[in-house]
C-alpha cells in the first residue's frame, strides 16, 4: 500500500511539474510577442514624436518670420526706451523703469494668451536691458 501511495505521489508531482512547464512555456511564448508589440508601439511613438517635432519647428519658423518680436532698431537708446530725458536724475530713471515694468510685466497679461505674454516678456527684457545700460552709464 505504501508503494502505491509513493508511486501516486511521484506521478502527481511529475504531472504538476510537467503541466506547470507547459503553462510557463505558453506564458513565455506569448511574452515574446507582448514585448515585441510594446517595443513596436514605443518605436512608433518615437517616430511620430520626431515627425511632430519637425512640423512644430517648421510652423514656428513660419510664424516668427516678420513677427512683432523682431529686434527694434539699433538706434534706440536707453532713455528713449525708458521714456525719460537723457539728463534725467537716477530717481526719475528708476521711477520710469518701475512704471514700465508694472505696465509690461508678463504676469500682468498671463490670462490674455501666449502671444501677448511673449510680447510682454520681450518688452520687459528690452526695458531691463535699457535700465541696466542707464545704471552703467550713469553710475548708480
Amino acid at each position: 500500500m505504501q508503494l502505491l501511495a509513493l508511486i501516486g505521489a511521484a506521478f502527481l508531482v511529475y504531472w504538476v511539474l510537467s503541466h506547470l512547464g507547459l503553462v510557463f512555456g505558453l506564458i513565455l511564448a506569448f511574452a515574446k510577442f507582448i514585448i515585441l508589440g510594446l517595443g513596436a508601439l514605443v518605436l512608433l511613438g518615437l517616430v511620430m514624436q520626431m515627425i511632430s517635432g519637425k512640423k512644430d519647428a517648421e510652423s514656428l519658423e513660419q510664424t516668427t518670420a516678420g513677427s512683432p518680436f523682431d529686434e527694434p532698431p539699433a538706434d534706440r537708446t536707453w532713455f528713449e526706451i525708458l521714456g525719460v530725458s537723457e539728463f534725467a536724475s537716477p530717481d526719475e530713471i528708476k521711477r520710469a523703469y518701475r512704471d514700465l515694468i508694472r505696465q509690461y510685466h508678463p504676469d500682468k497679461v498671463a490670462a490674455m494668451g501666449e502671444k501677448i505674454r511673449e510680447l510682454a516678456m520681450h518688452e520687459t527684457q528690452l526695458i531691463n536691458a535699457a535700465f541696466q545700460e542707464a545704471r552703467l552709464s550713469r553710475g548708480f
